[in-house]
């Protein structure tokens, strides 16, 4: 992790590494706190912030 900006985190990773990577995270945030309500990642891949989006 290279940045969180608010509620957003913003990761630098290998293009190669990626497809691995992003169901992790993704797992991590959601199950991070035992909540009784659900919590929803959602995830985007891009060479920016904004093409992330």
């Amino acid at each position: 992790m290279v940045l969180q900006v608010y509620d957003e985190l913003v990761f630098d990773a290998h293009k190669d590494e990626i497809e691995d990577l992003q169901p992790m995270i993704k797992e991590m945030m959601e199950s991070a706190l035992p909540l009784n309500v659900p919590v929803v990642a959602e995830t985007g891949v891009g060479d920016n912030w904004l093409d992330a989006h």
